[in-house]
């Protein structure tokens, strides 16, 4: 995993990171569960990047792969069920499956970037047929 994907230990290594990279003297947003972090002004396009700290204590990363994190995108939150499960994005049909089990991924957002809110997803809950139901996240 390239290093700027993380893992960063805490929000401190993130800044330090990125305060000293070169962006090409753009505009740099960064920001963790989707708060902002650092932000370093610029010309041209703006560059955003999202981390989520991650919930199993492995630190602060672009990609955490646990029920219990944020995503960037809806792939990524049902991307470890199995194909057969259907998916629920915001309360509407997102891809179809089995009618006995399912995820509901809700869409959240936090605060605003240079392109509007940014935005994350969360596994809301899950039903997987298996075992009880799965009660789900909130937003961060």
């Amino acid at each position: 995993m390239a290093q700027h994907d993380g893992p960063f230990a805490d929000t401190d290594a993130l800044v330090s990171y990125w305060s000293a990279q070169d962006t090409q003297s753009s505009l740099t947003q960064i920001y963790v569960n989707g708060k902002r972090v650092y932000q370093r002004s610029g010309f041209g396009p703006a560059f955003v990047k999202e981390y989520f700290d991650c919930h199993d204590g492995s630190g602060i990363k672009s990609f955490c792969n646990n029920i219990f994190d944020g995503y960037l995108t809806v792939e990524g939150t049902y991307g470890t069920y199995s194909p057969g499960l259907a998916v629920y994005l915001d309360g509407v049909l997102y891809r179809s499956g089995s009618p006995f089990s399912r995820v509901d991924i809700k869409t959240c957002y936090g605060d605003a970037s240079y392109y509007g809110p940014v935005s994350y997803y969360i596994v809301e809950s899950v039903i997987d047929g298996f075992g009880p139901p799965y009660p789900g996240n909130d937003c961060f």
